[in-house]
């Protein structure tokens, strides 16, 4: 028993570590990797904006994208299989659009690969990638196509949620550990040369590199599993803090529940298919930045992190208490659990106390404990398709 505890606290003890190191070294200063160039001398670059029945939306990011673009760049938005009046608000807002129809094959990923077949004939130099629900900051579309042109290879902008106002305490400490997977975290691989994952909005690729790959995927976590993918082909994406891409963590718990719960579930399954053969592929191609992006997916949502420590603790409290147990395993579940805490606070004070408050933090143990429904259905009941997010 002594030994399987041990096996356990050293697996859990291993994303702990790397969760804690991205943190501690997002706090070192860096430089920029984009250069301040003007609209009209940076790469021609063409902004997709996948949608589906998305018309009350959808004008918000057209009109951040358009007051951006220079006289080489394009706005697209991918209206996907849209039962509403998508298609006429973004031809109104400016943009060009593109319709598709396809029940059978569902999805954003299925929305882009379609949308790059559309403009091969013409391609640009750098493509973007933007969701409909979210705000882009002023020089966004700047920083990610220099960035991306410049050291030719797949950004990621900082997708950061900053909860809406009067989101519940519960839905605010899920927007906390969001700013740590989508910040944080890749802030720190940034620092020290590291690939970072795709996140989903604000993703720029070259045209060179994202031709060359198949962006649609099955996958329930598409835009983890696309970085993947340009990873293993010699393609890390790398991160851009400068881009800013705002998104809202949904008012409603069910509505939160119904989008996380698809997307754990494709990233799980993500790390049990890629993991291997990624730390395989680093040692006989001696990447080690695609070791760095294994261990990066191996760290599971911070939900799921709290809720296994948590457990595994008190097993091995009891263990130690009554039977007499070794030690060793509970000490290395308080090393991990003290260095995961201690970074979550200073996380939270150097890059997010301006815009998620103190109260967020405060209800992390509430948040664990509703997520643990999340889990068990997931036991009980896989997504098999994907499927739209509600709006609130």
């Amino acid at each position: 028993m002594s030994i399987l505890l041990t096996i356990f606290a050293v697996v859990l003890l291993i994303p702990s570590l790397t969760f804690s190191l991205q943190c501690v070294l997002s706090l070192l200063p860096g430089r920029r990797h984009g250069e301040r160039q003007g609209n009209a001398s940076r790469p021609a670059t063409t902004v997709l904006i996948p949608a589906h029945n998305e018309q009350d939306c959808v004008s918000g990011i057209i009109e951040d994208v358009t007051n951006q673009l220079g006289e080489n760049d394009r706005v697209i938005v991918i209206a996907d299989n849209c039962t509403d009046e998508t298609v006429a608000v973004a031809s109104r807002c400016g943009a060009e659009t593109i319709e598709r129809h396809n029940l059978e094959h569902r999805g954003k990923s299925y929305a882009l690969r379609f949308a790059l077949e559309q403009i091969a004939v013409e391609p640009p130099e750098v493509v973007i990638v933007v969701d409909a629900d979210c705000r882009i900051s002023p020089r966004a579309i700047n920083d990610l196509a220099t960035t991306a042109a410049k050291l030719n290879r797949p950004v990621q902008g900082s997708y950061i949620f900053g909860g809406q106002k009067g989101s519940a305490a519960s839905n605010l400490a899920s927007s906390f550990t969001l700013w740590f997977k989508n910040h944080i975290r890749p802030l720190g691989s940034l620092r020290v040369g590291m690939p970072c994952q795709l996140t989903g909005s604000g993703m720029a690729f070259p045209w060179e590199v994202i031709r060359k790959v198949d962006v649609a995927n099955q996958s329930l976590a598409e835009d983890t599993t696309l970085g993947l993918q340009l990873a293993y082909e010699g393609h890390p994406p790398i991160f851009c803090p400068e881009a800013k891409i705002d998104g809202n963590v949904p008012k409603s718990w069910g509505t939160l529940v119904q989008q996380r719960r698809r997307w754990e579930q494709g990233y799980l399954e993500s790390i049990f298919t890629n993991a291997p053969k990624m730390v395989l592929r680093s040692v006989t191609k001696l990447r080690p930045s695609l070791l760095w992006a294994a261990f990066d997916l191996c760290i599971p949502p911070l939900a799921l992190l709290g809720m296994a420590w948590m457990a595994l603790t008190l097993v091995a409290v009891f263990f130690t208490g009554v039977f007499g147990g070794s030690i060793i395993p509970l000490a290395l579940l308080v090393v991990g659990g003290m260095a995961v805490g201690a970074s979550l606070l200073a996380g939270w004070y150097f890059h997010c106390r301006h815009r998620v408050p103190v109260k967020a933090i405060l209800a992390l143990p509430w948040f664990l404990l509703r997520k643990v429904g999340v889990y068990l259905s997931l036991l009980k009941q896989r997504e098999q398709v994907w499927l739209k997010t509600d709006r609130d």
